[in-house]
Protein backbone atom coordinates (compact mmCIF):
# COMPACT_ATOMS: atom_id res chain seq x y z
CA UNK A 1 0.00 0.00 0.00
CA UNK A 2 1.04 3.60 -0.51
CA UNK A 3 2.64 5.37 2.46
CA UNK A 4 0.49 8.19 3.82
CA UNK A 5 3.18 10.74 2.96
CA UNK A 6 6.42 10.47 1.04
CA UNK A 7 9.32 12.29 -0.57
CA UNK A 8 10.49 10.77 -3.85
CA UNK A 9 13.90 11.94 -5.06
CA UNK A 10 13.24 15.53 -4.01
CA UNK A 11 15.85 18.07 -5.07
CA UNK A 12 15.70 21.83 -4.62
CA UNK A 13 18.11 24.16 -6.38
CA UNK A 14 17.49 27.89 -5.83
CA UNK A 15 18.33 29.92 -8.92
CA UNK A 16 20.19 32.54 -6.92
CA UNK A 17 22.79 30.13 -5.56
CA UNK A 18 22.58 27.06 -7.80
CA UNK A 19 23.18 24.99 -4.67
CA UNK A 20 21.29 21.74 -4.03
CA UNK A 21 19.83 22.59 -0.61
CA UNK A 22 17.98 19.27 -0.70
CA UNK A 23 19.49 16.64 -2.98
CA UNK A 24 17.61 13.49 -4.01
CA UNK A 25 15.77 13.08 -0.69
CA UNK A 26 13.51 10.02 -0.47
CA UNK A 27 11.55 8.67 2.48
CA UNK A 28 8.18 7.09 3.23
CA UNK A 29 6.17 8.15 6.30
CA UNK A 30 3.48 5.97 7.89
CA UNK A 31 0.48 6.63 10.13
CA UNK A 32 0.79 6.38 13.90
CA UNK A 33 4.44 7.40 13.93
CA UNK A 34 6.37 10.35 15.33
CA UNK A 35 9.36 11.21 13.16
CA UNK A 36 12.20 13.57 13.98
CA UNK A 37 14.18 14.96 11.08
CA UNK A 38 17.40 16.32 12.54
CA UNK A 39 18.46 19.40 10.66
CA UNK A 40 21.37 21.77 11.00
CA UNK A 41 20.94 24.84 13.15
CA UNK A 42 20.19 28.07 11.32
CA UNK A 43 23.69 29.25 12.23
CA UNK A 44 25.21 26.28 10.39
CA UNK A 45 22.82 26.32 7.41
CA UNK A 46 20.18 29.02 7.11
CA UNK A 47 18.38 27.27 4.22
CA UNK A 48 18.20 23.58 5.08
CA UNK A 49 15.36 23.56 7.63
CA UNK A 50 13.29 26.28 6.01
CA UNK A 51 13.56 24.66 2.58
CA UNK A 52 12.61 21.21 3.89
CA UNK A 53 9.55 22.55 5.70
CA UNK A 54 8.52 24.68 2.72
CA UNK A 55 8.65 21.68 0.40
CA UNK A 56 6.79 19.34 2.76
CA UNK A 57 4.22 22.04 3.55
CA UNK A 58 3.50 22.81 -0.13
CA UNK A 59 4.89 26.34 0.06
CA UNK A 60 7.66 25.48 -2.41
CA UNK A 61 7.70 23.04 -5.30
CA UNK A 62 10.85 20.93 -5.60
CA UNK A 63 13.10 21.54 -8.59
CA UNK A 64 12.76 17.83 -9.31
CA UNK A 65 11.16 14.84 -7.61
CA UNK A 66 7.77 14.46 -5.96
CA UNK A 67 6.07 15.10 -2.65
CA UNK A 68 3.21 12.63 -2.32
CA UNK A 69 0.05 12.37 -0.25
CA UNK A 70 -0.71 8.68 -0.61
CA UNK A 71 -0.91 8.17 -4.40
CA UNK A 72 -1.41 11.87 -5.23
CA UNK A 73 1.39 14.23 -6.15
CA UNK A 74 1.14 17.57 -4.34
CA UNK A 75 1.04 19.25 -7.76
CA UNK A 76 -2.26 17.44 -8.48
CA UNK A 77 -3.99 18.73 -5.35
CA UNK A 78 -5.50 22.12 -4.60
CA UNK A 79 -3.82 24.09 -1.83
CA UNK A 80 -7.14 24.27 0.02
CA UNK A 81 -7.31 20.47 0.08
CA UNK A 82 -3.71 20.18 1.24
CA UNK A 83 -3.68 22.79 3.98
CA UNK A 84 -7.34 22.56 4.91
CA UNK A 85 -7.44 18.81 5.32
CA UNK A 86 -4.33 16.74 4.58
CA UNK A 87 -1.64 18.85 6.30
CA UNK A 88 -1.54 20.41 9.75
CA UNK A 89 1.20 23.01 10.12
CA UNK A 90 2.94 24.21 13.28
CA UNK A 91 5.38 26.82 11.91
CA UNK A 92 8.27 28.06 14.00
CA UNK A 93 6.39 31.25 14.81
CA UNK A 94 3.48 29.26 16.23
CA UNK A 95 0.92 30.13 13.49
CA UNK A 96 -1.32 31.91 15.97
CA UNK A 97 -2.89 35.34 15.90
CA UNK A 98 -1.88 37.20 19.02
CA UNK A 99 -4.89 39.50 18.83
CA UNK A 100 -7.34 36.60 19.11
CA UNK A 101 -8.04 34.36 22.08
CA UNK A 102 -7.36 30.61 21.94
CA UNK A 103 -10.83 29.66 20.75
CA UNK A 104 -10.80 32.48 18.20
CA UNK A 105 -7.54 31.18 16.74
CA UNK A 106 -9.04 27.77 16.07
CA UNK A 107 -12.24 29.26 14.66
CA UNK A 108 -10.17 31.46 12.36
CA UNK A 109 -8.38 28.39 10.99
CA UNK A 110 -11.56 26.31 10.67
CA UNK A 111 -13.45 29.11 8.91
CA UNK A 112 -10.62 29.48 6.43
CA UNK A 113 -10.39 25.76 5.67
CA UNK A 114 -13.58 25.55 3.65
CA UNK A 115 -14.42 22.27 5.36
CA UNK A 116 -17.71 21.12 6.80
CA UNK A 117 -17.84 19.98 10.42
CA UNK A 118 -20.18 17.58 12.18
CA UNK A 119 -20.25 19.61 15.40
CA UNK A 120 -20.51 23.36 15.99
CA UNK A 121 -17.07 24.87 15.45
CA UNK A 122 -16.83 26.44 18.94
CA UNK A 123 -17.44 23.00 20.48
CA UNK A 124 -14.71 21.47 18.34
CA UNK A 125 -12.34 24.33 19.22
CA UNK A 126 -12.82 23.78 22.95
CA UNK A 127 -12.41 20.00 22.57
CA UNK A 128 -9.18 20.44 20.61
CA UNK A 129 -7.76 22.84 23.18
CA UNK A 130 -8.63 20.44 25.99
CA UNK A 131 -7.03 17.56 24.08
CA UNK A 132 -3.65 19.34 24.00
CA UNK A 133 -3.68 20.12 27.71
CA UNK A 134 -4.66 23.77 27.43
CA UNK A 135 -6.18 24.73 30.80
CA UNK A 136 -6.60 28.52 30.51
CA UNK A 137 -9.96 30.08 29.67
CA UNK A 138 -10.51 29.38 25.96
CA UNK A 139 -12.05 32.79 25.32
CA UNK A 140 -11.42 36.34 26.46
CA UNK A 141 -7.62 36.27 26.84
CA UNK A 142 -5.44 37.19 23.88
CA UNK A 143 -2.97 34.52 22.86
CA UNK A 144 -0.20 37.14 22.94
CA UNK A 145 -0.74 37.30 26.72
CA UNK A 146 -0.25 33.55 27.21
CA UNK A 147 2.91 31.76 28.30
CA UNK A 148 5.17 30.40 25.53
CA UNK A 149 4.06 26.87 26.44
CA UNK A 150 0.37 27.69 26.09
CA UNK A 151 1.01 29.49 22.82
CA UNK A 152 2.54 26.25 21.52
CA UNK A 153 -0.46 24.29 22.75
CA UNK A 154 -2.81 26.64 20.91
CA UNK A 155 -0.71 26.33 17.74
CA UNK A 156 -0.84 22.52 17.93
CA UNK A 157 -4.59 22.52 18.63
CA UNK A 158 -5.06 24.75 15.62
CA UNK A 159 -3.00 22.39 13.45
CA UNK A 160 -5.03 19.30 14.43
CA UNK A 161 -8.48 20.92 14.33
CA UNK A 162 -9.06 19.78 10.72
CA UNK A 163 -8.01 16.20 11.54
CA UNK A 164 -5.05 16.20 9.13
CA UNK A 165 -3.24 13.05 8.10
CA UNK A 166 0.16 14.71 8.48
CA UNK A 167 1.33 17.27 11.05
CA UNK A 168 4.51 19.20 10.31
CA UNK A 169 6.13 20.86 13.32
CA UNK A 170 8.99 23.29 12.69
CA UNK A 171 11.29 23.49 15.75
CA UNK A 172 8.20 23.30 18.01
CA UNK A 173 10.21 23.56 21.24
CA UNK A 174 12.54 26.42 20.32
CA UNK A 175 13.24 28.76 23.27
CA UNK A 176 11.36 26.54 25.73
CA UNK A 177 13.01 25.29 28.91
CA UNK A 178 13.68 21.60 29.47
CA UNK A 179 10.43 20.88 31.33
CA UNK A 180 8.25 22.57 28.71
CA UNK A 181 10.23 20.95 25.91
CA UNK A 182 9.41 17.55 27.42
CA UNK A 183 5.73 18.52 27.65
CA UNK A 184 5.48 19.48 23.96
CA UNK A 185 7.47 16.44 22.81
CA UNK A 186 5.17 14.14 24.82
CA UNK A 187 2.08 15.88 23.43
CA UNK A 188 3.21 15.39 19.83
CA UNK A 189 4.01 11.75 20.54
CA UNK A 190 0.52 11.23 21.99
CA UNK A 191 -1.08 12.81 18.92
CA UNK A 192 0.84 10.51 16.58
CA UNK A 193 -0.03 7.36 18.49
CA UNK A 194 -3.58 8.06 19.70
CA UNK A 195 -4.84 9.74 16.53
CA UNK A 196 -2.92 7.47 14.14
CA UNK A 197 -1.38 10.55 12.57
CA UNK A 198 2.01 11.17 11.04
CA UNK A 199 3.86 13.81 13.05
CA UNK A 200 7.11 15.08 11.54
CA UNK A 201 9.31 17.35 13.66
CA UNK A 202 12.14 19.28 12.05
CA UNK A 203 14.60 20.02 14.84
CA UNK A 204 18.25 20.29 15.72
CA UNK A 205 17.45 19.54 19.39
CA UNK A 206 18.61 16.04 20.35
CA UNK A 207 16.30 16.01 23.39
CA UNK A 208 13.23 16.41 21.18
CA UNK A 209 14.47 13.81 18.72
CA UNK A 210 14.82 11.24 21.50
CA UNK A 211 11.03 11.27 22.00
CA UNK A 212 10.37 10.18 18.43
CA UNK A 213 9.75 6.70 17.08
CA UNK A 214 12.16 7.18 14.19
CA UNK A 215 15.02 9.64 13.80
CA UNK A 216 16.43 10.61 10.43
CA UNK A 217 19.06 13.18 9.64
CA UNK A 218 20.20 14.94 6.53
CA UNK A 219 23.73 13.79 5.77
CA UNK A 220 25.46 14.88 2.59
CA UNK A 221 22.03 16.17 1.52
CA UNK A 222 20.49 12.69 1.88
CA UNK A 223 18.04 11.40 4.51
CA UNK A 224 19.73 8.76 6.68
CA UNK A 225 17.95 6.88 9.47
CA UNK A 226 19.73 6.70 12.82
Amino acid sequence: SYPTFSLNHVTTTPRKTGRHVLDDLSMAFYAGTLYAVKVLSDEDDSEQRTTLMAVMGAFMAPTSGEVMSKSSNFTELELGELRGHRLGLVPQRYAVRGDLDAEGNLLYAMNGSGRGFLKPKPVIAREMLQSVGYTEATSGKKVSELSPLDQRRVAIARAIAMKPRVILADEPTGALDEENTQAIATLLSDIAHKERSIVIIATHDATVAQHSDRIVRIQDHKLVEQ
